[in-house]
């Protein structure tokens, strides 16, 4: 029994990957040998099945043949001897359009046929076709009606011969390609079992080596992990003393044991010198030196922590210097902030009267605003009243127009009046000069006749005078309406002139009513000034006391920093 367990303790020295990857190697050579034993056995299967069809249907196409053949013979044997016409077209049907032998042979091509065996086929379809003559010679006799000569021929010793020649070399070929073949298919058959019988064998030993497998995996890679990994567990949640009943050696459990067994004690080193370092930093002593060794990444640790160490050692020289500085500028400051408190009272004092001025500034632009507005009112209405005119001048145009035009209408007129005028002047001259023919007749007409060329000399004459004066009339039109039109361009630029004033006011009030708001502010923002300046004054009296109680403070602190041990 001892000699039996010394190799096992031997086997666990040898790394478990070793040993792993050799049942891996040997199982990939079995499972590949498996797969080229499977890969022949369905080839050989494969080719065995299709060796058996390509033999049936070579047997096929050659009993084809033969049935073709004896089809021929019959038909032809049968016309020759009776001369009946069915015998004939059977016999034509089978040779121009059932064509078994042509189909048997086209087959028979497609197929693996050796040289010695188309021989065989060569001689057959010789004899074949050897027989045409004959057939063709037996078929004229029996279309002419001679079936003795006919039937001695298709029953001759020849012919006969012949068929018996056929069917001997068609059976002999039909055995060859049947005994080749079959050959084959024996060989295929027995390389099929004897891949069987390897491929069992191999899956058997499959299984025993995935036996071993397991068992290997269950002793010494899954027992010895779950406990590691409990011994890491216990490590993550900060225990350091768990007992270990693992022994190292130099397998890659037995190697993770040894790291475990080293992070264990370097860590619980690395925490002492840790927590004894910052105890005596917590005493005020720094002048503590960090001398375990820190592997890998708890380099940073001990870099980190005497940084910490020379840091805060700089830190405490500092704090100690500033003190000794603040301790000496208290009493300045306190000096300082009581110079303060007086130099404030007296800002305020002079604020408060800088508040007044500007309140009364206030007061009087808001007077000026109210002003400003009062002269846009007005301004507002004068351009208001100056629209008015503007619009009774452009009336005034209208109706100087509307005389213009009837001015001319009358002119029409006169013009129409002068005319009847010369007509009646020209009437009278006639009344006249027929008055005067008709003698002491027409004294009495002449009369009339002489009155109506008065009348039409005057009405000329007052028609004459009556065109002067429109024509004086409508020059004065004239002249009102260019008159009228330009007080209408200086109406227009007067409102323009008014309006930019009504606009140039409101600008100028609006900008008084800024100003307004404006020393509103300041003046609030001067009251708030004055505020902070007397808050100012009580709090520079305040940093006073402060300050001197500050220096008492101070010197309290550099009494305490003299106790750190730097």
């Amino acid at each position: 029994m001892k000699k039996d367990k010394k190799p096992s303790k031997t086997k666990k020295n040898i790394s478990q990957s070793a040993r792993l990857g050799s049942i891996v190697k040997e199982m990939k050579v079995v499972v590949r040998s498996s797969i080229a034993l499977l890969i022949i056995f369905v080839a050989a299967n494969l080719l065995s099945t299709w060796i058996n069809a390509e033999q049936l249907e070579n047997t096929m196409l050659l009993n084809q043949y033969r049935l073709g053949s004896k089809s021929l013979t019959s038909d032809v044997q049968s016309y020759a001897v009776t001369g009946k016409q069915m015998y004939y077209d059977a016999y034509m049907k089978e040779l121009n359009e059932d064509k078994n032998r042509d189909i048997a042979w086209e087959g028979l091509k497609k197929n693996r046929i050796t040289d010695e065996e188309w021989d065989t086929l060569e001689k057959i379809a010789e004899l074949s076709n050897g027989l045409v003559p004959i057939e063709e010679d037996a078929i004229k006799f029996a279309e002419a009606g001679d079936t003795s000569r006919a039937t001695a021929l298709v029953f001759g010793e020849a012919y006969e011969d012949t068929i018996q020649q056929i069917n001997d070399l068609t059976t002999q070929g039909i055995d060859a390609i049947q005994e080749r073949e079959s050959k084959l298919s024996k060989l295929f058959n027995a390389i099929m079992i004897v891949s069987q019988i390897v491929f069992i064998l191999s899956f058997a030993y499959i299984v025993v080596i995935v036996i071993r497998t397991v068992k290997f995996s269950k002793q010494e890679l899954l027992s010895p992990i779950i406990k590691v990994s409990e011994q890491i567990t216990e490590l993550a949640h900060g225990n350091l003393h768990t007992e270990n009943d693992m022994k190292e050696d130099g397998s890659e459990v037995g190697k993770m044991v040894t790291a475990i067994s080293f992070m264990k004690k370097n860590y619980s080193n690395m925490i002492s010198e840790i927590s004894d370092v910052l105890g005596q930093m917590g005493q005020g002593n720094y002048k503590v030196e960090v001398t375990q060794e820190y592997v890998g990444e708890f380099v940073q640790i001990k870099t980190s922590l005497q940084k910490i160490i020379e840091d805060t050692k700089n830190i405490l020289l500092t704090i100690q210097e500033t003190a000794k500085q603040i301790d000496m500028g208290s009493e300045q400051l306190a000096q300082a902030s009581v110079d303060l408190a007086e130099g404030c009272t007296a800002q305020a004092l002079e604020v408060a009267d800088l508040a007044k001025m500007i309140d009364a500034m206030a007061k009087n632009m808001e007077e000026s605003a109210g002003e400003a507005d009062d002269t846009v009112e007005i301004a507002s209405q004068a351009g208001t009243k100056l629209s008015t005119g503007n619009e009774k001048m452009q009336e005034l145009m209208e109706a100087i127009g509307e005389i213009s035009t009837c001015s001319e209408q009358i002119g029409s007129i006169i013009e129409t009046i002068e005319d009847i005028a010369e007509q009646t002047n020209l009437l009278s001259l006639n009344a006249a000069i027929e008055a005067a023919r008709a003698g002491e007749a027409g004294k009495g007409f002449a009369v009339v006749a002489e009155q109506v060329k008065k009348l039409a000399d005057e009405s000329a004459q007052a028609a004459g005078e009556t065109t002067k004066l429109i024509q004086t009339t409508v020059s004065t039109v004239d002249k009102g309406i260019e008159i009228a039109q330009s007080t209408v361009e200086t109406m227009d630029e007067v409102m323009s002139g008014a309006m930019t004033a009504v606009t140039k006011m409101e600008q100028v009030a609006s900008a008084l009513r800024n100003d307004v708001g404006d020393m509103n502010r300041i003046d609030s923002n001067v009251a708030r000034v004055s505020e902070i300046v007397d808050n100012n004054s009580a709090t520079s009296q305040e940093t006073a006391a402060v300050s001197e109680e500050q220096a008492t403070q101070v010197t309290t602190m550099v009494q305490m920093m003299e106790r750190f041990e730097i």
